[in-house]
């Protein structure tokens, strides 16, 4: 694939500062251009934590991740670590009985995805010595219709925006390591073992304490049961089709002197994600590493279908909570013998309700059925990614 070169505008607007003392923005300029290069230093020193571990044995990472469907909101809270040291809010839109609060699940993982692609060009260019000097990857997905009632992010592709001296064959050889070592890619593009989600049922009161204040109930059925039946609502003769998924996109950019990625989701870039690296490569302990995030954000995506499937069946609940677990190989080690990926991946749900087993049972057969991102990992994707040469730069409207 060849590499473009990229003609910055004439205008451009610089990120916004995450942390002045520790987020340093890219650089409007050529970064190649300067005497001294942020980025650089930070792969040097990136390549000698390589170095350190992978002359250890090195076990794998365990990865776990709660979520929360917080009461009358019904907005899903993520909790990563497990600590839960690490927080993010996943919401619906206004048309969906959300208030946005938070991303949702699909443009969440397109900017995990991001970030992954990110993080991974970062740690191949340390290990082959490939100079950088600024780094950001434009990430897009075309969701697709699979059925009537399954539809998720497919049609996966990214521009990683470059800014180094190496040669074209030199970035040519930097972008197939990343393709054959990314945890992250491997798992959206391979059919994944996922494990069916195991139910801890509780029967609560069909009729709720009056003097309790409104809960997830509520929500279900004030909020959540409208939105989804107007959206099951097939539109009548002569009038036009649903719309059809916008494209999802998501820029991640490597901060030079930290390596930490600021994600920013959707067009409009107003929701935002931040990714730290493992401890024992250079991270900080400011964020979670992508590779816990992504797995989170199928957690999100799960909870929030177990709502909508609720709502259309008319299912009451009064507690929702999925935990997911799963392990994640090494990718540095004297051990180590192949590229790092994910395994053993598990959800487990807690319900509160006054349903019974059978269409508790029922509502969990319906979410894997339905659930976007539960049946994306399942299955098998394309994924197409290119290099444009020159730093990333935003043109003012």
């Amino acid at each position: 694939m060849s590499i473009a070169r990229y003609a910055p505008p004439r205008k451009v607007v610089a990120a916004t500062l995450l942390s002045a003392t520790l987020l340093l923005a890219a650089p409007l300029t050529s970064a190649a251009q300067d005497k001294a290069s942020p980025l650089r230093d930070y792969l040097t020193a990136k390549r000698a934590a390589i170095q350190t571990q992978s002359a250890r044995v090195v076990p794998p990472t365990k990865i776990h991740a709660k979520v929360t469907a917080e009461s009358r909101s019904g907005v899903r809270r993520l909790r990563i670590g497990s600590t839960g040291e690490f927080q993010y809010i996943s919401d619906s839109g206004r048309n969906y009985a959300g208030y946005n609060l938070g991303a949702g699940s699909w443009d969440s993982l397109v900017g995990t995805l991001a970030s992954s692609v990110a993080d991974e060009y970062i740690v191949q260019a340390a290990v082959q010595g490939v100079p950088l000097d600024a780094l950001d990857v434009v990430f897009t997905s075309i969701p697709e219709r699979k059925s009537e009632t399954l539809a998720y992010p497919n049609n996966l592709s990214y521009v990683a925006y470059i800014d180094s001296p190496a040669t074209d064959a030199q970035l040519e050889t930097l972008k197939r390591a990343v393709h054959a070592n990314s945890s992250a890619i491997d798992l959206v593009t391979k059919p994944q073992q996922v494990s069916h989600a195991e139910v801890e049922y509780m029967h609560s009161a069909s009729v709720r304490d009056p003097k309790l204040p409104p809960g997830l109930r509520d929500f279900i059925t004030e909020e959540k049961r409208p939105a989804v039946l107007a959206r099951q609502d097939k539109p009548a003769a002569g009038k036009e089709k649903a719309a059809e998924p916008e494209t999802l996109v998501a820029r991640a950019h490597v901060e030079p002197r930290t390596g930490l990625r600021r994600v920013f989701l959707g067009k409009d870039g107003y929701h935002q994600q931040l990714h730290d690296s493992a401890p024992g490569l250079l991270g900080y302990g400011l964020a979670p590493t992508v590779e816990e995030h992504l797995l989170g954000v199928t957690g999100t995506c799960l909870t929030h279908i177990f709502e909508v499937q609720a709502a259309g069946r008319n299912v009451l609940l009064d507690a929702l909570e999925l935990t997911v677990d799963g392990q994640l190989s090494p990718r540095f080690g004297s051990n180590v013998r192949s590229p790092a990926r994910y395994s053993d991946i598990r959800y487990k749900v807690r319900i509160e309700s006054p349903a019974s087993e059978k269409e508790i049972d029922a509502l969990r057969q319906s979410v894997e059925a339905t659930c976007p991102l539960y049946n994306l990992v399942k299955d098998e994707q394309k994924l197409e990614g290119s290099i444009v040469r020159g730093a990333y730069t935003e043109v003012n409207d």
